[in-house]
């Protein structure tokens, strides 16, 4: 029988060697500390985070940023309940993961019930597998870190337990088509005016392939001048700057221009886990072209004329060949930058704070070119994801499938890790840092250079702006007592600045970039705008 150092040992091995470099999370004891050793023994860096939750959530951007496995440690019981969040949003999000977890032995088990919970009947719903190394039996931990082209990505957790029967979790088995249908071709050879929706399945299998996918459509759009939409997470996989990039996908309206223009929808990767769940509108049939088969949605209902999933760089060009538009030249970057301006002027200047147009815009303005941002759920990520341009795959980075809070700051530690040669901005609102608050010390403590920037105007901007025609649940349900945001961060050791004028926050930014490590700016923001801005991206338009 192996033991557990030897277990530990093996799957950290195979996650090195599958390119893995951090290891996020808050040891306990027993395969913990074996685990941590391994890490070392692997050239893999031990990142000690406040929070499971934020350790999962860290582990989940630096996977989707490699394209490796995220690693993830945490205790049992506590711990294990703790990174719940965060494993649901490496789901949500199609996020290579690996969670490992302490146990209690099965050998123990009749005797300890402290701190015991069925993890595995924790985990099993919100992860691709959920399994025990035992060592008796013909596991391979290799398996844990690859997968093949057609499953979807997400997180694995494991158990390591040598005196334990194995707990499989059943997944799906790949799909791997290579060459258009018939079908397929009838619909791009009879459209005049196709548009494509680039979804989270673009993101996957890592920068290498992510470049060639974005090539493809390069010269797919460049050739045809077919309009492009990106999705939350596939923001950049179309540089902003090119004539066919025609904005967000949301699920939402501020895409109906373009979308009611199309005679067929192309989704290349997209998922219907990161729409906005309303009714599907548009008329034009929808073809999904995508790295893996949707199995839990019905969004596109009738609409849905074909879906194809495999290798998506051969399927694009497969389906360039059959492609041809009457779009004119640079038609994409006009719609996207009408939306744009339709949500600049539809916020007013304040007498007193900014807007969070202002903030998002005054950022992009000042910060270095291929600056990372950050964005947390809520109101501020309506003007965030419409108004900060990118021109390439993540330079962007929030939470849409789970559309989590406190996810901003915990991303921004991992993107600063992975990518420590590009600077970070964190927007996040009061709601959704006070959820992650304690991570502050952590960029102090590893000097990651992070300008945090907090949208503070001591309220749920967001479920106030939803609230407003019901009135449900009054200030009591959303407001906040005024906090100095400015003030903790000093208290971690941060550099930290409190705005509340436009050419304050500039100012302050721009030293912000100037500075070695980690700043804070706390914003103080209006938020009367944001009901504005909402009826901009989600007013109905039919």
């Amino acid at each position: 029988m192996a033991s557990k150092q030897a277990l530990a040992r093996d799957l950290v091995a195979a996650c090195a060697a599958a390119g893995t470099r951090h290891l996020f999370g808050i040891p306990g004891g027993g395969s913990n500390l074996d685990v941590v050793g391994a890490a070392e023994e692997f050239d893999i860096r031990f990142v000690l985070t406040h929070t499971e939750n934020a350790a999962a959530i860290m582990a989940g951007v630096a996977g989707e940023l490699t394209g490796a496995p995220g690693l993830c440690l945490v205790t049992r019981g506590p711990g294990a309940a703790s990174a719940v969040n965060g494993i649901a949003q490496a789901e949500l999000d199609r996020q290579p993961v690996i969670l490992i977890t302490d146990n209690v032995a099965a050998s123990e088990q009749e005797r300890i019930s402290h701190q015991r919970i069925d993890q595995h009947a924790l985990f099993a719903p919100i992860t691709r597998a959920s399994v025990v190394l035992t060592g008796v039996d013909d596991e391979n931990p290799v398996a844990l870190t690859g997968r093949g082209i057609g499953l979807q990505p997400g997180p694995v957790h494991v158990d390591v337990d040598p005196s334990a029967r194995p707990v499989h979790h059943t997944e799906l088995s790949p799909s791997s088509a290579i060459e258009l249908d018939d079908a397929a071709r009838t619909l791009l050879e009879s459209a005049s005016h196709p548009v494509l929706i680039v979804g989270v399945g673009a993101l996957d299998g890592g920068p290498v392939r992510q470049s060639r996918l974005a090539a493809a459509l390069a010269r797919l759009g460049s050739r045809t001048n077919i309009p492009v939409l990106c999705t939350y997470k596939a923001r950049g996989m179309v540089a902003d700057s090119s004539g066919h990039s025609a904005g967000v996908m949301t699920g939402a309206t501020i895409e109906s221009p373009v979308l009611d223009a199309a005679d067929l929808i192309i989704g290349i990767g997209l998922d219907p886990v990161e729409l906005i769940p309303g009714p599907w509108h548009y008329e034009a049939p929808v073809m999904m072209l995508g790295a893996w088969t949707i199995t839990d949605s019905t969004f596109f209902g009738t609409r849905l004329a074909s879906e194809l999933a495999g290798d998506l760089v051969a399927l694009v060009d497969q389906a360039a060949d059959f492609l041809a538009s009457a779009w004119t030249v640079g038609a994409g970057a006009t719609f996207r930058q009408t939306a744009q301006a339709e949500l600049i002027a539809a916020v007013q200047r304040p007498a007193q704070g900014l807007t969070p147009v202002e903030v998002v815009t005054t950022a992009r303005e000042v910060a270095p070119t291929s600056t990372i941002a950050t964005v947390d759920a809520g109101a501020h990520m309506l003007a965030a994801m419409a108004l900060w341009d990118v021109e390439g795959p993540g330079e962007l980075l929030i939470s849409s499938g789970l559309a989590t809070m406190g996810f901003s700051l915990p991303a921004a530690v991992a993107a600063a890790l992975v990518r420590p040669d590009s600077r970070i901005v964190c927007f996040t609102g009061d709601g959704g840092i006070g959820m992650a608050l304690a991570e502050l010390e952590t960029l102090v403590r590893l000097r990651l250079n992070v300008t945090v920037i907090v949208f503070n105007d001591s309220q749920l901007s967001l479920i106030a702006a939803k609230q407003l025609p019901s009135g449900h649940g009054g200030a009591n349900a959303v407001i906040y007592a005024p906090m100095s945001f400015a003030g903790i961060a000093e208290a971690c050791g941060m550099p930290a600045e409190r705005c509340s004028t436009p050419s304050a926050f500039r100012a302050a930014t721009t030293r912000s970039f100037e500075r070695e490590g980690p700043t804070l700016l706390d914003v103080i923001v209006d938020p009367t705008s944001y009901s504005a801005l909402l009826d901009a991206v989600r007013a109905p338009r039919h």
